[in-house]
């Protein structure tokens, strides 16, 4: 954006800037001349002034130096239309830097509440672990005291074995998602530390969003717009390619040369093949019109035309894009707090099951088996709630997204970290 930023000034230099060269040569070389017309070419270097009465090989020294500008203020609106071109440039270039903004912190705020996640896994994962190793001291007594079978000891330990492995990958899970966003946040390599705070209890927050969003002003759209403006622009300028070219040229220049006319008319010719001597000035104007490229600006116009037409397309697709966004976002979010208002009931489902799983297995109506499938599907439930919870601030972050402004979510998930009310 900001090397777009800087091209504007310098396609004003090279617009209005007029052309100047200083120029010095010292050549050696035969003078023989016969008169003819040719194209001009880099390869035959011309030779002005007269020849010799005849051919001869032998060298003379030539000389020159001078200054040259080129000028073209009056260019019918060419100037303006290639520096609105780069102008044009610059705005598509500041549109997808706030595009990318906004998708950088859209990831960032994913990459924390999935980190969020993975740390309540782990903290359900210690609770299970803790049940589980309970639970075998509970089934060892009963062994020991000859009221269990033996087998039981061996079910129980291989359970909280299992429950062992499952918090060994939920930490694994969480360092993952610690240094996925610790890349999100320019802090590639590191293991991000969290602290949510109060935000995975919350689990109605207020949505500050409410209203429809402003499709037009959203990045995405600006970006679409600038693409279409930076067509135009290419348009513009074939538009003023078509006129002529109206040049202002003026220069000093000296020659030198040892080559001796009839005349006589070349002061100090022994010096001036190294030191120019006579001196010349010019002024002019030069206008230009390649009338034929007429047929390249046509062409040129059909392509920019239909570019146009496809940029216009594409901007109707981001609105409509971002239409859908919206109401599946607002879907999502009805759907998250419905979700998160009932996970409370599953757990406490679960956590009486457990509870009444254990009391069964101690009065020897429940195996060790039922115990171990209750503790599970309660650790499963706590997980779930926490992903409940999370889920309605991703939808909300997703809508926050649709409008193109994070401030509102930003804010409300301040207040929650805080344990206000959001």
């Amino acid at each position: 954006m900001e090397a777009s930023k800087r091209r504007i000034t310098l396609q004003k230099i090279r617009e209005y800037n007029p052309y100047s060269m200083l120029s010095y040569q010292d050549v050696a070389a035969t003078h023989n001349r016969l008169t003819q017309t040719l194209f001009s070419s880099s390869v035959l270097p011309t030779t002005p002034g007269p020849g010799p009465e005849s051919v001869r090989m032998n060298a003379d020294a030539f000389s020159a130096a001078g200054f040259i500008i080129d000028w073209a203020p009056i260019d019918f609106g060419l100037h303006k239309a290639m520096i609105g071109r780069v102008k044009a440039d610059y705005d598509l270039s500041s549109a997808s830097y706030q595009l990318t903004r906004l998708d950088v912190s859209v990831q960032a705020a994913l990459n924390f509440l999935d980190a969020l996640i993975m740390r309540e896994q782990v903290s359900v994962a210690e609770a299970n672990v803790k049940r589980f190793a309970d639970f075998s001291t509970v089934v060892h007594a009963q062994v020991n005291a000859g009221l269990q079978a033996g087998a039981d000891a061996s079910l129980a330990d291989a359970q909280l074995a299992n429950a062992k492995n499952e918090l060994i990958r939920a930490k694994l899970n969480d360092e993952l998602a610690r240094a996925a966003l610790g890349y999100a946040i320019g802090r590639g390599g590191m293991l991000v530390d969290i602290a949510p705070g109060g935000i995975i209890e919350v689990k109605e927050p207020s949505d500050n969003q409410m209203s429809a969003p402003d499709y037009e002003q959203h990045p995405l759209t600006l970006q679409s717009r600038a693409v279409i403006s930076t067509r135009i622009a290419s348009k513009k300028v074939l538009d003023k390619e078509y006129y002529p070219r109206f040049r202002w040229l003026g220069g000093v220049n000296l020659r030198g040369t040892t080559f001796l006319t009839n005349r006589g008319d070349v002061p100090a010719p022994d010096v001036s093949g190294f030191f120019p001597t006579v001196p010349n000035w010019n002024a002019g104007l030069v206008v230009d019109f390649p009338f034929l490229d007429i047929i390249r600006i046509k062409a040129e116009k059909k392509v920019v035309l239909k570019q146009i037409e496809a940029a216009h397309h594409g901007y109707d697709l981001a609105l409509q894009g971002l239409r859908r966004d919206d109401a599946q976002a607002r879907a999502s979010v009805r759907a998250a707090i419905a979700l998160a208002r009932n996970m409370p009931v599953q757990v406490e489902a679960a956590a009486l099951a457990a509870r009444q799983a254990e009391a069964r297995y101690q009065a020897g109506l429940a195996t060790v088996a039922q115990v171990a499938e209750a503790n599970q599907i309660l650790a499963d439930s706590r997980v779930k709630e926490a992903v409940a919870n999370v889920g309605v601030w991703k939808s909300l972050l997703s809508v926050a997204n649709v409008h193109g402004n994070l401030q509102p979510f930003l804010n409300a998930a301040d207040k929650a970290t805080r344990r206000e009310t959001p």
